[in-house]
């Protein structure tokens, strides 16, 4: 008998959205069992009309799985799932105030640069856009770190009054 961690786990890797409702009843019974916490099942939730293209039903779902309380992971991806979703609803600045206002852990920073450099896109500020891209991709970068940090850095001098 799978987990209830692994039958979430089997959800999310079969996931399909060519039958929204499916998905839905799915889900539904996953939660039923009741071994996951309100803010895990409201994440859950959450997660999948944001997968289905729903972010205006998502949104109050992310905000009240963070009010419940996540885990630390959970919390991180539920704040950049958050953000993208209020940007998909045209909510950028409230996007960015969800990227900027929390203190993400590491593994989740480049993922918070880019959501910023999308939100600010679409504001219309392609220069910090280019910034926050250039941090994003900050990792993957290796020997070329210094040179493209050197030119971000620029990017920063030649916006100052």
């Amino acid at each position: 008998m799978l987990s209830w961690e692994e039958r979430i786990a089997e959800f999310w890797r079969d996931a399909d959205d060519a039958d929204p409702d499916r998905m839905r009843i799915q889900i539904n019974q996953i939660l039923s069992v009741g071994e996951c916490s309100d803010a895990r099942g409201l994440f859950e939730r959450a997660s999948l009309e944001d997968f289905l293209g729903e972010e205006s039903a998502a949104v109050p779902l992310y905000e009240a799985s963070l009010s419940e309380g996540l885990d630390v992971d959970r919390e991180n991806q539920a704040r950049l799932q958050l953000a993208s979703s209020l940007r998909n609803l045209g909510r950028q600045d409230d996007a960015l105030r969800v990227l900027n206002e929390f203190e993400f852990a590491d593994e989740y920073s480049s993922a918070r640069d880019a959501f910023a450099a999308l939100a600010l896109w679409d504001k219309g500020d392609g220069a910090q856009a280019l910034l926050n891209a250039l941090h994003a991709a900050d990792p993957a970068l290796g020997r070329y770190r210094r040179a493209i940090g050197a030119y971000a850095a620029e990017l920063t001098d030649d916006r100052q009054p």
